[in-house]
């Protein structure tokens, strides 16, 4: 057999009651203490090489994704205030989409990093409804306190409403109810977790963090 122009013996496994990137990295151990002849190389490729691709194809998506959601958001609001608020709330979204994993025991593969990609318009959804009735309410002359209180109680509503549609509709993917459901059960769970820590945060911390930041409007 040849690759690259190259002789080459290929040596494959099957798993079994382990993930891929834990074997991967001990066999990867093992090997760079075997002494090969001159001119001898080896490699670990197959799945793991294409899964590295995928995440790094999937990190370039989500910084992408986040720029162009910035950009957006500096347009929509005129400012960098509360875009950055809104897009700071993503990197804790993303620990609670790495929280759900864990208690699941759900491997981190590429369906649930497609997930954390997705979290990031869904968690932006959100601090938009909330901050874009804040911002209103001061250009209307009230301090901005007294405009994130009333928007976050206002809006409330509509935010929970809102995730709770989309939590319940992942409910069957996360519970691996249907055909091919099993494939996408850790994109679910990244979106459940995520989602549902970063609501929290919209409605609690980010109207804080909002009045601190222009506490003398």
């Amino acid at each position: 057999m040849r690759e690259n122009l190259r002789q080459m013996v290929l040596v494959s496994g099957r798993l079994e009651g382990r993930d891929l990137g834990s074997a991967a990295a001990e066999i990867t151990t093992k090997l760079q203490g075997l002494k090969l002849p001159l001119g001898y190389t080896w490699e670990v490729g197959g799945q793991y090489l294409s899964q590295r691709q995928a995440f790094r194809e999937l990190l370039e998506v989500l910084a992408i994704a986040s720029a162009l959601v910035f950009v957006i958001l500096v347009v929509h609001f005129r400012g960098f205030g509360p875009p950055v608020l809104i897009l700071g709330a993503a990197p804790l979204s993303l620990a609670g989409a790495l929280i759900a994993l864990v208690l699941t025991g759900t491997e981190l593969n590429v369906s649930s990093a497609m997930g954390l990609v997705l979290l990031v318009g869904l968690v932006v959804k959100n601090g938009i409804v909330l901050l874009d009735y804040a911002e209103r309410e001061r250009e209307r002359g009230i301090s901005a306190a007294e405009a994130v209180f009333d928007a976050a109680r206002i809006r409330l509503r509509p935010i929970l409403m809102t995730t709770l549609c989309t939590l319940f509709g992942l409910v069957p993917l996360a519970l691996g109810i249907g055909a091919g459901a099993e494939l996408q059960r850790p994109l679910a769970l990244a979106v459940i977790g995520g989602l549902s820590l970063s609501t929290l945060i919209t409605v609690y911390l980010i109207p804080s963090l909002y009045a601190g930041l222009y506490r003398s409007n």
